[in-house]
């Protein structure tokens, strides 16, 4: 295995219109609206100077969707990867924002006001092992493109706990990040561990677009 592996582009799928809702999604498999097709084509120009050596997305639409929307043209197959699935949400899965409030309370547990907060409920993957199989998935991206770059989209609970694992950032703390539609966050391996080399939301940076964080219960 390489000391240094490959330079990952991890970006979130577009917007669904479950985020527009503010309706959880785990392992449905929803597709991008118009607006998730016009941010995948955002990125895609963003991206065009970029030569990408791969690209992988989950297998869920919404993730393959945006990556083969920003892959357009350049002669890359994107590889579906399970791994990469955001975490399953057992039967909370397409419950609106208010009901998920509904069922915390109904159980004891305090409003966080982020869709991306499932700690203590129960029958959903935990945070210890949605980063573990994130985490498997992206060593073995790395691995297989070492000094390259790579197209990888996913989702934003997946991306989340991505954020906190190679940061050391505690599963109980509060996020102070956002997860937006189109975020892109870049990884790589180094000797014995992923570090962050970068946090952009490019429509906002780049475009001057205000940003929404669809993992959280309100807009900014």
């Amino acid at each position: 295995m390489s000391l240094q592996g490959a330079r990952l582009w991890v970006v979130r799928h577009g917007e669904t219109d479950f985020n527009l809702q503010r309706r959880v999604q785990g392992h449905m498999p929803t597709h991008l609206n118009e607006t998730g097709r016009e941010q995948a084509r955002y990125l895609a120009e963003f991206f065009k100077g970029r030569e990408f050596a791969a690209a992988y997305a989950s297998d869920l639409p919404r993730a393959y969707e945006t990556a083969d929307i920003i892959m357009a043209g350049r002669g890359v197959e994107v590889v579906r990867k399970p791994g990469l699935r955001e975490r399953c949400l057992g039967k909370y899965e397409g419950l609106l924002s208010e009901e998920l409030h509904a069922a915390r309370t109904a159980i004891g547990l305090e409003q966080s006001g982020d869709l991306a907060d499932w700690a203590g409920m129960p029958g959903v993957e935990s945070n210890a092992d949605i980063w573990q199989r994130g985490r498997n998935a992206m060593r073995e991206i790395s691995d297989s493109h070492a000094g390259k770059d790579a197209l990888v989209v996913c989702h934003g609970g997946m991306m989340a706990q991505m954020v906190c694992g190679v940061l050391g950032i505690s599963g109980n703390t509060p996020r102070r990040f956002p997860m937006s539609n189109g975020l892109v966050i870049i990884l790589q391996w180094r000797v014995d561990a992923f570090y962050m080399l970068s946090f952009l939301d490019v429509p906002l940076v780049v475009g001057g677009r205000s940003t929404v964080d669809t993992s959280a219960t309100k807009s900014a």
